[in-house]
């Protein structure tokens, strides 16, 4: 399983970084930004040459930062051209689970997607609530 990230400005390597802080140094796993002087046509060839590097197969799930931004249509853009799975609204939790998901290998992309995705109301928390409802109990 390949993972490319994917965001506007340092994000995406910054999420890449803290989850191999936690979890370990990850292979096959590429961060990409959009910074303000910058071309999605640029960032769309970076992904895409990610892509290919990784074999351009059904094994590469791309994670965006947010819906509809150019980060994200970047990768809509080459969706057509490659079986890649594509997830958005990607957070420090999600990319964690995703890092863990992937040592089973019997895992395919759309398991790991459908298990993020169901998992992703877990990843939010209102904390005062979570407080006042445990210090009740």
């Amino acid at each position: 399983m390949k993972y490319i990230f994917v965001s506007h400005g340092d994000l995406a390597k910054s999420m890449l970084g803290s989850a191999q802080m936690i979890v370990g140094e990850q292979d096959e796993a590429k961060a990409f930004g959009l910074y303000p002087t910058d071309d999605i046509g640029g960032l769309k060839d970076q992904v895409q040459q990610a892509i290919e590097e990784f074999g351009g197969g059904e094994d590469i799930i791309c994670f965006t930062d947010l819906f509809s931004g150019s980060p994200f249509n970047a990768v809509v853009g080459l969706m057509g051209d490659y079986p890649i799975r594509h997830i958005t609204g990607m957070n420090l939790p999600m990319v964690l689970e995703a890092f863990m998901s992937r040592m089973n290998e019997e895992l395919t992309t759309e398991d790991i997607s459908a298990k993020l995705l169901s998992q992703a109301p877990e990843t939010f928390i209102d904390v005062n609530n979570y407080l006042q409802v445990n210090m009740e109990e």
